[in-house]
Order: structure tokens, then sequence, then C-alpha cells
């Protein structure tokens, strides 16, 4: 804990302090994940599912056929279709490390205007 932070615990309230730890950043990473699959983009992050393990079955599939095949132009196309299936896969956990990480930016957004907030208030009374 930094020293900003101790001086905010120290100005708010017993009651404003037991609100915000509500609010403390203790979600575990397999719940952050799941957090994903809430919101305006649920249904998004849902079909991007979908496709990342349809499209990590193609890999599985190119994968597979690279060691059964003889012919060695037969060989590489398969070895094209591993690699662009796999950095397609990659992507997608990409976009999703993205979304965990918008959303633990959007949670501490969040707390710091709830803070704001309960600070302006708190000075108008």
């Amino acid at each position: 804990m930094t020293n900003l932070d101790q001086a905010i615990r120290q100005a708010l309230s017993a009651e404003d302090a037991e609100f915000l730890a509500r609010f403390e950043d203790k979600q575990s990473p397999i719940n952050e994940a799941l957090d994903t699959f809430s919101g305006r983009w649920g249904a998004l992050n849902v079909l991007a599912v979908i496709f990342t393990f349809a499209i990590f079955g193609a890999f599985v599939y190119c994968a597979w056929n690279i060691f059964n095949v003889s012919d060695v132009r037969a060989t590489v196309i398969w070895t094209g279709g591993a690699l662009l299936s796999a950095l397609a896969v990659a992507m997608l956990k990409l976009y999703f490390f993205l979304e965990m990480s918008k959303n633990a930016v959007l949670r501490e957004v969040k707390r710091l205007e709830l803070q704001v907030a309960r600070f302006a208030a708190k000075d108008a009374v």
C-alpha cells in the first residue's frame, strides 16, 4: 500500500471505508475471466470463445495431418494451416487478456469516481 492509499483511508470515515472495502480488487483470475461474459460485450465474448475452440480444433486437425501425409506439398499446406490457426488462437487469447485488463481498469476508475463523489458530498455538508 502506498502513502497515497494510506492518506485516503485515513480521510475516510469508518462507514466510507467499509463501503469501499467491498470494491477491493480481490477477484481470482477465474472470476475475472468469467466477468468478461457479462455486460454489453458478453455475447460477443461467448462467440469468441466458441471460435477459439473451433480454431484450436482446426489446429489439432492440421497438426495431425502434417504427420500423416507423405507428399512434401501437402505437408507444407497442412503446416501453413496449423501455423495460421495457432496464430488465430493466440490473437483471440490476447483479446481476452485485453478484456480482462479493461475490466480491471474500469473497476478502479469506478472506485475513484465513488471516492471523489463521497469526498465532494462530505465537503458540501
